[in-house]
């Protein structure tokens, strides 16, 4: 594998890269604890490298990264964020690997409110199905969410199938999940 390209060249390409969106790049290496990839876009010669963790690469259980990706393959990602010092980003292949999901969790807003409906109840939290979420559940409510009120359980407060309306504390388009508090 070749080294990145060190150059003003490729400071000014990092430069454009912001948190948050999304951009493609080709697999060049894959460890055992991360996969590199050849960032699209920097023109001219030489290269722009992203770095995904192997707990960023997908949100299905792997052993290894190579069990999801494989060398040459195209891959969109969300940028987490860049390393000066390294010159290369930092990356989330699982923030995108599903659209319908990522447009979903895009379109809530911090403080907002919005409705769903209580999948599923355990001692360390609430799971809820969201309105308008594609296919899966991506709401939680943890403990200290649930009630002002003092309280033995989560069930003396919710139950599976009960309607709620909680507001977003928080949304992570790495993990797919919507923060909520009751």
């Amino acid at each position: 594998m070749t080294q990145p390209l060190s150059s003003e060249r490729l400071k000014a390409f990092l430069n454009t890269m912001r948190a948050g969106e999304v951009r493609t790049g080709r697999v060049i290496s894959i460890e055992d604890r991360e996969v590199l990839v050849e960032l699209d876009g920097l023109p001219g010669p030489g290269k722009a490298v992203g770095c995904i963790p192997h707990g960023d690469l997908t949100r299905k259980a792997t052993a290894h990264p190579s069990e999801a990706v494989g060398i040459g393959q195209q891959l969109a990602f969300e940028v987490i964020g860049v390393d000066w010092q390294q010159e290369r980003v930092w990356a989330s292949a699982a923030a995108c690997e599903d659209p319908a999901l990522r447009a979903f969790l895009l379109g809530l807003r911090r403080g907002a409110t919005h409705q769903g409906r209580v999948a599923s109840v355990h001692n360390f939290g609430v799971f809820v199905n969201l309105d308008g979420e594609p296919d899966q559940c991506t709401g939680f409510i943890r403990i200290p969410e649930l009630s002002w009120r003092s309280f033995d359980h989560p069930a003396d407060v919710v139950t599976a199938g009960q309607r709620v309306v909680g507001e977003i504390i928080d949304v992570d388009t790495r993990r797919g999940q919507v923060q909520l508090s009751l």
